[in-house]
């Protein structure tokens, strides 16, 4: 079996929807995004930073959104006001009406949740499990996942890409397993929390998707990764 890739995008930030979208689409790449719901127009996470923008949830928003879902991208839940404080005091608000917020608006079921700050504990994850997702990704470790092994679907790790500046997309692909990758800011520090440069990402891209022509590697979104590792554990057992 091939390596699976899921590219996954936090935040719900303008340089994703700007820079990022059109990059994967020129390479018919596919990525899931984690929205925040909520219509401010900047990312407010009670921490000091330069103004993220992210989307907002306008009419022109919404119908990009649903765009990107009719091209193949996953659209998944990110929390209503990305605050761990909020996180932890009310769990089950953040879950189901993050949930409830995007299915309303883009009219597609949502079944994909990322933990804001890859923030875990066992009544985030129970309220997350009860709210009707079917798998969650926190943190950035940057697990490999082997088929034959099992997984908690809603605790799944992701590599942090934008750690440290450059990567070597051969690390990320490994036979029989999946591998998620978690992304922030498309350009500088402007654009978002630990910024890709806009041509390292289309380096990254391209690179992808000449391992992914020559049969190496898929590429597909959270929810259908999680599908595919639950198919493939029952073909190794």
């Amino acid at each position: 079996m091939q390596s699976l890739i899921s590219l996954t995008f936090d935040d719900g930030l303008r340089s994703q929807l700007d820079y990022a979208v059109p990059v994967l689409d020129e390479h018919d790449l596919c990525g899931t995004f984690f929205l925040v719901a909520n219509r401010e127009p900047l990312l407010e996470d009670g921490y000091s930073h330069p103004d993220w923008h992210k989307t907002d949830w306008n009419d022109q928003d919404i119908r990009l959104l649903k765009s990107m879902i009719l091209t193949g991208h996953e659209v998944g839940a990110h929390s209503v006001h990305h605050s761990r404080q909020f996180l932890e005091a009310d769990p089950k608000l953040e879950a189901e009406e993050s949930k409830r917020w995007i299915e309303n608006r883009l009219e597609t079921e949502v079944t994909s949740f990322c933990y804001p700050f890859c923030h875990f504990s066992r009544s985030i994850k129970k309220a997350v499990v009860d709210a009707g997702y079917r798998q969650a990704r926190w943190g950035a470790n940057g697990l490999y996942y082997p088929f034959q092994k099992p997984l908690d679907r809603f605790k799944v790790d992701a590599r942090h890409v934008g750690k440290h500046g450059t990567e070597n997309v051969d690390d990320w692909i490994r036979a029989d397993s999946w591998h998620v990758l978690m992304f922030h800011g498309i350009g500088t520090l402007n654009d978002g929390w630990s910024p890709i440069a806009e041509v390292e990402f289309a380096r990254q891209m391209k690179e992808l998707a000449r391992y992914r022509d020559s049969g190496v590697v898929e590429v597909v979104t959270f929810k259908e990764g999680a599908q595919r590792f639950r198919q493939q554990r029952r073909l190794w057992h």
